[in-house]
C-alpha cells in the first residue's frame, strides 16, 4: 500500500482521550499496511483562547506576532499526538510546518502555500515512522512564520498529499460526511456518498465547512482523491472526485447556507470609465473577499452597485469606501449585515432548464424575498433577509427533492 494522509481538526483532538482516539486510529492504518501521514489542528477552540489572549494586551495586534503565537496551538497537538503513538508503539516524529517544508507566500493571517519541499517528510516516511504535521502553518521566504487562515488544515493536509503523491487524503472530522445541506437545519439531510469537485467547491465557497474552497481547490488541480469522513466512526464517508456523466443526471445535489455575510451598496456613482474597477481594486489591496456583485443603471448618468463581504468585513469595507467618497463620487453607501446567502448546487444544472425558476417560485411562494442573486453553471445563490435564511433551505431542500427517503432530486427541475 502507498501513502495516506489523514488530517484530523480541532474537534477530533479535542482533548487528551480524543487524541488517544486518534492514536488508535492512525495505528490501525499502520497495521493494514498504509504509510502514515497526519495533518493536526490545534485542540479544539485553542485558537480562538489564544488570540482573545492577544487581545488582552493589544487592540491593534501585529499580524506577525498574532501568527507567531497562533502556530503554537498545531505545535501541542502534534507532540501529544506523537507521544501518544509512541506510547503504542509506532514510531512516529512531530513536525511544524517550517520542519515539513511547507513554504508560503509573505502574507500574515492568510498566508498561500507555494511550495513544500517534501524530502524531510518522504525521508522520515520511508524509514517507518508516522510523520505528524502541524496545519495550518508554513514558512516565508524571509524565514518568516505565517498562517494559512480559516481552513488552513485542511490545505495543508491536501498540499502535503499532492507533494508525496499520496493515494488519497482523507479528511477526518465531526461529521461522517458530506451532506446535502447542514442536518442542524435540515434534520432529514441525505449524507452523499460522493460529490464531484466542482459541486464540493461551490458548497465550501458558498458556506458549506465541511471543507475550505483552497483545500478542494488544490485536490482538484492536482488529482487528489478525498474523503471525508467522521473521526469517531468507521461509518462511509464522502469521496470527493471527477463528476461523472452518470452523475449528472442528479439535477440539484445540495442547498448551501451562510450567514456570514453582508451586504454593501453604493448609491448613484456617477457613470465615469474604471469607477468599478477603482472599488474592486480597493478593496482587493486590503485583501477583501467580494462575492456576490449587482450592477444596476439609472440611464446613463450613474448607477448602483451592491456587492457582498464576509461580515467581519463590513465595517472596513464601509469605511475604506467613505474614504474615497470624492474620488468615486457617489451620492451614499452603506451595509446590511441583516441578511443570508442560500444557494442551490448540482453539476446536472447545466443542461436542466428551469431550475433557477423553480428556486425562485419556492422563494416567492413561502414570502421569501430576494435582495440580490447571482448564477453560475452548477449553482444560484440568492441573498435573502436572515431571519428567513433557515427556512428558504428547508423549502428548497424539500421543493429539489432532497430529504433522505426522496429520490425526486433525480430530473427534478
Amino acid at each position: 500500500m502507498g501513502i495516506v494522509v489523514q488530517k484530523y481538526g480541532g474537534t477530533s483532538v479535542g482533548n487528551v482521550g480524543r487524541i488517544k482516539q486518534v492514536a488508535e486510529r492512525v495505528k490501525h492504518s499502520v497495521q493494514a499496511g498504509e504509510q502514515v501521514i497526519v495533518v493536526v489542528s490545534a485542540m479544539g477552540d485553542q485558537t480562538d483562547k489564544l488570540v482573545s489572549l492577544m487581545y488582552e494586551v493589544s487592540n491593534h495586534p501585529p499580524r506577525r506576532e498574532m501568527d507567531m503565537m497562533l502556530t503554537t496551538g498545531e505545535q501541542v497537538s502534534i507532540a501529544l499526538l506523537s507521544a501518544a503513538l509512541q506510547e503504542l508503539n509506532v514510531p512516529s516524529i512531530s513536525y511544524t510546518g517550517w520542519q515539513a517544508g511547507i513554504s508560503t507566500k509573505s502574507q500574515f493571517g492568510n498566508a498561500r502555500i507555494v511550495d513544500i519541499h517534501s524530502e524531510r517528510i518522504l525521508t522520515a516516511v520511508h524509514s517507518g515512522k508516522v510523520v505528524i504535521v502541524a496545519g495550518f502553518q508554513g514558512v516565508t521566504e524571509a524565514g518568516e512564520i505565517a498562517t494559512l487562515g480559516r481552513g488552513g488544515s485542511d490545505t495543508t493536509a491536501v498540499a502535503v498529499a499532492a507533494a508525496v503523491s499520496a493515494e488519497r487524503c482523507e479528511i477526518n472530522t465531526d461529521v461522517d460526511g458530506i451532506y446535502s445541506t447542514d442536518p442542524r437545519i435540515v434534520p432529514h439531510a441525505r449524507k452523499l456518498s460522493s460529490v464531484s469537485f466542482e459541486e464540493m467547491l461551490e458548497m465550501a465557497a458558498l458556506g458549506a465547512s465541511v471543507l475550505h474552497p483552497r483545500a478542494v481547490e488544490v485536490a482538484k488541480v492536482h488529482g487528489i482523491k478525498l474523503l471525508v469522513r467522521s473521526s469517531f466512526s468507521d461509518n462511509e464517508g464522502t469521496f470527493v472526485k471527477e463528476a461523472t456523466m452518470i452523475e449528472q443526471d442528479i439535477v440539484v445535489s445540495g442547498v448551501a447556507y451562510d450567514e456570514n455575510v453582508s451586504k454593501i451598496e453604493i448609491l448613484d456613482i456617477e457613470n465615469e470609465m474604471g469607477v468599478i474597477a477603482d472599488v474592486f481594486n480597493t478593496l482587493a489591496a486590503e485583501n477583501i473577499n467580494v462575492d456576490m456583485i449587482v450592477l444596476s443603471e439609472h440611464g446613463a448618468d450613474t448607477f448602483d452597485l451592491a456587492f457582498t463581504v464576509g461580515k467581519e468585513e463590513a465595517e472596513r469595507t464601509l469605511e475604506m469606501i467613505e474614504a474615497r467618497k470624492l474620488e468615486l463620487k457617489y451620492r451614499d453607501a452603506f451595509s446590511d449585515k441583516k441578511v443570508a446567502k442560500v444557494s442551490i448546487i448540482g453539476a446536472g444544472m447545466v443542461t436542466n432548464p428551469g431550475v433557477a425558476a423553480k428556486m425562485f417560485n419556492t422563494l416567492a411562494e413561502n414570502d421569501i424575498a430576494m435582495k440580490l442573486i447571482t448564477t453560475s453553471e452548477i449553482k444560484v445563490s440568492c441573498l435573502v433577509p436572515a431571519n428567513d435564511g433557515k427556512d428558504a433551505v428547508n423549502v428548497l431542500h424539500s421543493a429539489y427533492g432532497l430529504n433522505a427517503d426522496s429520490d425526486a432530486s433525480r430530473k427534478s427541475g
